[in-house]
């Protein structure tokens, strides 16, 4: 069990353990339709102003990372974000995502979104549950909205749970 758990904001140098991090859970064909993990090109997504992105820490070694990236470049949507969580295995229940989603929510306001999606694969019960706590609601089910394309799962249809949070702070006048 972890000893100490921070976060902090992500870097470009992180690029390596993020990518460690992805693979570990898509390895589980339960936690992103995207087959590759985050190279330094994709994770420009997650890049401020567009984004943000944390890093979570154990001990002081990165074990999970989340991040916000916007959900469309139109100017209409520019405070509605996607919120991305992933957790290294080993490290998964030990409270480093629900700390990781809490982080990224009260960073998010201050960078300007208003609404944050996101979209768990609809047996991930671990993952809906902490975004609940951290002020999410399930607006519904996605069934069969995608298939998978790698992993253990692969030719498989997988239904998604789509969920938001709305700010108390921002996007209100």
């Amino acid at each position: 069990m972890p000893n100490t758990i921070t976060t902090r904001a992500a870097q470009r140098s992180d690029i390596d353990a993020i990518a460690r991090i992805d693979r570990s859970g898509l390895s589980t064909g339960r936690a992103s339709f995207r087959d590759t993990p985050h190279d330094a090109r994709s994770f420009a997504a997650f890049d401020p102003p567009a984004g943000l992105a944390l890093l979570g820490l154990v001990d002081g070694e990165a074990r999970g990372w989340a991040g916000v990236s916007r959900t469309s470049p139109r100017a209409v949507y520019a405070g509605v974000g996607e919120i991305s969580v992933y957790v290294e295995a080993g490290f998964r229940g030990a409270g480093l995502g629900a700390r990781l989603i809490a982080d990224t929510v009260a960073a998010s306001e201050p960078a300007g979104f208003w609404t944050l999606v996101a979209q768990c694969f609809a047996e991930n019960a671990a993952s809906i549950a902490a975004l609940e706590r951290a002020g999410f609601v399930r607006l519904g089910l996605r069934e069969r909205l995608g298939r998978m394309t790698y992993g253990p799962r692969a030719g498989q249809w997988c239904d998604v749970m789509m969920m938001e949070r709305r700010s108390s702070t921002v996007g209100l006048d």
